[in-house]
């Protein structure tokens, strides 16, 4: 009878234990796996590992939980994983080059624009105007370009006050363009002062330079632009070319007339001009003595080329003798 007894009570323990542990509870590995899926899909709902464990990998637990449906887009964006550190420098820098940060540094960058749901695009720069993108597309000056401009700009007489490092910044950056801002028309006084003020040819050839190389010639010749920019006046010989100008064609024709008294010719043919041939020479030759002449206003009243003979017949003459 108490053999009996002893049987019927272990029999009921062995059920009691068999009935309070879990017939179906998942192992450890098949736990994490579904914590880590869980976790993922945003379905945790706050509780920490043991208690999720507790509640879901008991005996009516399963495999895994799936998340829940959410139908807007805010719920599909935060599903997708953050970006790695690569992708989220790589969208920093592109934000960065962008002008779209707005202020933010790194970490404040990361944690916003990194995290769950991020992608790796970089939020687009604000659109520009045409004319703005247009002009910013274009690469800046070279040096030598700038250069130039700015020694147009220097005898456009339209600088402004500017000094070399301040026109460099604001007029040959990006978007700039090689021609030096047109002089602004003279008032009817100071177009009467200035007539009055006669350039010297090497000036007036200088500021004849500047103005063709920084296209503000606007079609006009040397000998327009001598009386138009260098006080030359309505009279003043038409005839004489300017100094890089001048095309050989022929000699001049022999001079009829005697020289006026204190001219000054070259007594030989100038050392700069021994490459060319002996006829090319001498107009060069005689072209500088001109010029100088006139400067000093000792031409005695002699054109370049006149009836006769003007300076350039009688220096060639006198050359050649």
């Amino acid at each position: 009878m108490l053999i009996h007894r002893l049987a019927t009570l272990t029999g009921l323990a062995v059920v009691t234990l068999f009935l309070a542990t879990p017939a179906n509870a998942l192992t450890m590995a098949e736990c994490s796996t579904k914590y880590n899926a869980a976790k993922d899909a945003g379905t945790l709902g706050g509780q920490n590992w043991n208690q999720f464990r507790k509640a879901e990998c008991g005996t009516d637990a399963t495999d895994t939980t799936p998340a829940k449906a959410d139908t807007t887009n805010a719920a599909t964006d935060d599903a997708a994983p953050g970006l790695t550190a690569k992708e989220c420098s790589t969208k920093y820098q592109a934000a960065k080059a962008a002008g779209t940060l707005n202020g933010m540094k790194w970490n404040d960058f990361r944690k916003s624009e990194c995290a769950a749901g991020a992608t790796a695009a970089a939020a687009p720069a604000a659109a520009t105007t045409e004319a703005a993108a247009t002009d910013d597309a274009a690469p800046g000056l070279t040096a030598k370009e700038c250069s130039t401009k700015y020694q147009a700009t220097k005898a456009a007489g339209t600088l402004n006050g500017m000094k070399w490092n301040d026109f460099r910044k604001s007029e040959c950056a990006a978007g700039a363009t090689a021609a030096a801002a047109p002089a602004a028309a003279p008032t009817k006084a100071a177009a009467t002062a200035d007539a009055g003020k006669s350039l010297s040819m090497a000036d007036c050839s200088a500021k004849y330079q500047a103005a063709k190389t920084g296209n503000t010639l606007n079609g006009m010749k040397w000998n327009d632009f001598r009386k138009s920019q260098c006080g030359a006046g309505a009279s003043d010989d038409d005839t004489v070319p300017a100094t890089d100008e001048a095309n050989y064609t022929s000699d001049p024709e022999t001079p009829t007339i005697t020289a006026p008294q204190g001219v000054k010719f070259p007594k030989a043919i100038s050392n700069k001009y021994s490459s060319e041939t002996p006829a090319k020479a001498r107009m060069h030759t005689c072209l500088d003595q001109y010029y100088a002449n006139k400067d000093a206003n000792a031409l005695g009243g002699l054109k370049w080329i006149q009836k006769g003979g003007g300076f350039y017949s009688l220096c060639n003459a006198a050359l050649k003798s």
